[in-house]
C-alpha cells in the first residue's frame, strides 16, 4: 500500500493530496522499523526524502537526507548521494550557489565515490547547459586540475585509469583536442600491461582523422591497434578505416 502511495505522488506530485504523502512516509517508515538491515531500507529513506522535495516541502527532505548522512557516516557513496539529492533540491528551487556548495562538498569530502567522480563535470555541464561559457570553461578546467591530483594520490591504479578517462572527456569537452589525444596516448603507455588499450587506440585515431587532420598519425595508431590486438573485434573497422586513409 505504501509503495502505491509513493508512486502515485511521483508520477503527479502536484495532484496527491497531503494525507497521500503522510501514508507514504509513515509506510515507508514503518518497513525501515522492522527492516534495518534489507537493503532496501535505505533506498527507501532515500524515496521518503525525494517524497518531501516533490511535494516541494525542502526543508523536510533535506532534513530527512542530513540525517541519513548522520546515520550512514561510515558508507562514502550513501554520504555522496544525499549530499547530491540535497544539492538537486536547491536546484529545484533555483538556488544555484547553494547547489554549488553541496556538490563542492562532494568533491572534497567524498572525492573517490560514484557521485565524487561525476560531480565536477555535472557542475560543468550545468554551465555548458545555462550557457554561460566562461563559467563552463573555467570549471572544466577545474575539474582537470582536481582529476590530475587525484591520480596523484592513487597513481597506476584502476582508479587512476578512470579519471585518466575523464580528464580526456574534459579535454575533449573543451574542444582541446590535442590535449585529448595526448591524455588517451599517456594512458596507453601507462596501463597498455595492465589492461587492453585496444578502444583506447582506435578513439585516438578517430581523433586524429576527425579533429586533428593528422591522417598519418592516424594511420600510425591503427597499425599499432592491429599488431597488438589481432584478434581484437575492432581490428576488422581499423583495417577498413586505414586503408581507407591510405587512399587519401
Amino acid at each position: 500500500m505504501g509503495f502505491h502511495f509513493a508512486q502515485k505522488i511521483f508520477n503527479n506530485p502536484k495532484a496527491s493530496p497531503p494525507k497521500e504523502l503522510e501514508q507514504a512516509v509513515k509506510y515507508a517508515q514503518r518497513f525501515i522499523d522492522r527492516h534495518p538491515e534489507n537493503m532496501l531500507a535505505s533506498r527507501l529513506e532515500f524515496d521518503i526524502a525525494r517524497l518531501y522535495i516533490v511535494k516541494e516541502q525542502y526543508e523536510n527532505g533535506r532534513a530527512q537526507l542530513e540525517s541519513l548522512i548522520k546515520k550512514y557516516k561510515a558508507n562514502e557513496n550513501v554520504c555522496a548521494e544525499a549530499v547530491f539529492v540535497i544539492g538537486n533540491s536547491y536546484e529545484i528551487q533555483d538556488k544555484w550557489n547553494l547547489a554549488l556548495e553541496q556538490y563542492k562538498k562532494i568533491i572534497s569530502q567524498y572525492a573517490t565515490t560514484i557521485r565524487g567522480m561525476a560531480a565536477p563535470i555535472y557542475i560543468a555541464q550545468h554551465y555548458r547547459v545555462k550557457h554561460q561559457p566562461e563559467q563552463m570553461i573555467a570549471a572544466f578546467r577545474e575539474a582537470i586540475t582536481h582529476y590530475k591530483a587525484l591520480i596523484g594520490k592513487y597513481p597506476d591504479t584502476p582508479f587512476a585509469f578512470k579519471t585518466d578517462t575523464l580528464i580526456a572527456e574534459c579535454y575533449a569537452s573543451l574542444g582541446d583536442w590535442q590535449s585529448t589525444a595526448a591524455t588517451l596516448n599517456s594512458m596507453v603507455n601507462t596501463y597498455k600491461d595492465k589492461t587492453r588499450v585496444d578502444g583506447i587506440l582506435m578513439n585516438i585515431a578517430m581523433i586524429y582523422y576527425r579533429e586533428l587532420k593528422d591522417n598519418a598519425m592516424a594511420a600510425q595508431t591503427l597499425r599499432s591497434l592491429i599488431k597488438e590486438y589481432p584478434k581484437s573485434k575492432l581490428v576488422k573497422p581499423a583495417s577498413e578505416f586505414l586503408k581507407k586513409i591510405e587512399k587519401r
